[in-house]
């Protein structure tokens, strides 16, 4: 799936992405493929898996950069 990186806490390790269907994902640093979270900004695309939880909640498996192009229309920038 692509999405928008919406925020970023550094801090904690994680962040949420907005999915294409409009909800927002939480990922931690375990599921980074490749990058480390000093390199992701918000409004930035990513590729990414998601994983259901119970209670219909998710979260993401693997996160992967798809560069820093940006949404111009979203929320993000």
């Amino acid at each position: 799936m692509l999405g928008l990186v919406t925020r970023t806490l550094r801090e904690f390790g994680g962040g949420f992405v907005l999915t294409e269907t409009g909800e927002e994902v939480f990922f931690g640093s375990y599921s980074l493929d490749g990058i480390v979270i000093d390199e992701l900004e918000e409004g930035q695309w990513v590729e990414f898996e998601l994983y259901e939880l119970e209670m219909g909640r998710a979260t993401i498996t693997r996160l992967q950069s798809k560069g820093s192009r940006r949404f111009p229309n979203s929320r993000c920038v």
